[in-house]
């Protein structure tokens, strides 16, 4: 007579994302730290107050003012517009982001002077936002102006 194979059965290993063996790691702020003040004397969960207005600059595509606590922004959008350099034809079109300071922006004169970092930072933003495929041959070009650095 043949011998039956024998079947033996393995308890199959699950995933599971939580792990009772695994140790719970400490809160990051206990409960004495939420109790301090920021230096502008906001709370631990306070938000900056903020303040927007559409409209900034007449002349603009779109344009707005926004105040987040001492800072003061001026934004504005000018296109799609034909490309200048209209003579390279390209499929897409083309993005152009500017970020600048008043002089009096910062109270150190000339404190503000890292713009290609915040103008390469805003494009990288917008560049998901604006279906560039959609506006062959133009260009649309955003200006941010800081009016106030307030941190």
């Amino acid at each position: 007579m043949a011998a039956k194979p024998s079947t033996t059965t393995t308890a199959k290993a699950t995933y599971s994302p939580i792990d009772p063996t695994r140790k719970t790691r400490p809160p990051i702020f206990s409960g004495s730290d939420v109790d301090w003040l920021r230096p502008d004397s906001r709370g631990f969960h306070q938000c900056r107050p903020a303040f927007f207005r559409t409209g900034a600059v007449n002349s603009a595509s779109g344009s707005a003012y926004a105040e987040f606590g001492n800072t003061k922004v001026i934004v504005s959008v000018f296109g799609p517009r034909e490309s200048k350099k209209a003579m390279m034809y390209s499929n897409i079109g083309r993005l152009n982001c500017n970020v600048s300071y008043t002089t009096f922006a910062t109270p150190v004169r000339g404190q503000g002077s890292d713009h290609k970092d915040f103008s390469s930072m805003l494009h990288k933003a917008l560049e998901g936002a604006i279906i560039l495929e959609t506006f062959p041959k133009t260009t649309v070009d955003v200006f941010a102006l800081v009016l106030e650095s307030g941190g």
